[in-house]
């Protein structure tokens, strides 16, 4: 009878354990799906020199995460452009990449990212390209003084001033992991 008595406790035991183990993985993987959509006040935002080449021009809208709590941002934001009293306001054409950065290479089908940025730090970006040559018989471009950039499901925008021209419709490309605009880099 000691025999089966130390076995019925060894079994409850190891049953113990293996509910245990159970519950902490189920737990953990819990906690990682219920991580959030940021919130503006989790967020610092900000507009910063993204590079040229071949009159290509870029700015990229690093998100920064400043909150103790993790979160995540995906799709694109909704980039708003203006200038003086003879600019139009135009709307940053939603496009997957472009000469200088966005989601995957040329012709690249790879779906949205879902990013999440750890607590304290962590960073996503989208890049903003435009065009500096003037386009046929233009002399001269659209120059954009202001930016009002709109996340998903959040407002009011973010409003920056910016030196931003517009010889083509300013294109916006996807949240990418990374502080680049692009997946690549």
């Amino acid at each position: 009878m000691a025999r089966v008595r130390s076995l019925t406790h060894v079994t409850l035991a190891s049953a113990l354990l293996t509910t245990l183990f159970t519950v902490t993985a189920f737990s953990g993987s819990a906690f990682a799906n219920s991580i959030g959509h940021c919130q503006e006040t989790q967020l610092d935002v900000r507009w910063v020199g993204g590079g040229a080449g071949l009159g290509h021009i870029a700015e990229i809208i690093v998100i920064t995460n400043i909150s103790a709590s993790a979160c995540r941002v995906s799709g694109y934001p909704t980039v708003r452009m203006t200038g003086g009293a003879n600019v139009v306001a135009t709307v940053a054409r939603r496009t997957r990449n472009g000469y200088l950065g966005g989601l995957g290479g040329p012709n690249a089908t790879v779906p949205l990212p879902v990013v999440t940025l750890r607590a304290h730090g962590g960073t996503a970006s989208s890049m903003v390209e435009g065009g500096d040559v003037p386009i046929g018989n233009a002399v001269e471009c659209v120059l954009y003084t202001k930016v009002s950039i709109t996340l998903a499901s959040m407002s009011p925008p973010y409003r920056f001033a910016t030196r931003f021209f517009g010889c083509i419709r300013p294109q916006v490309h996807p949240i990418v992991k990374g502080s680049t605009g692009s997946s690549l880099k």
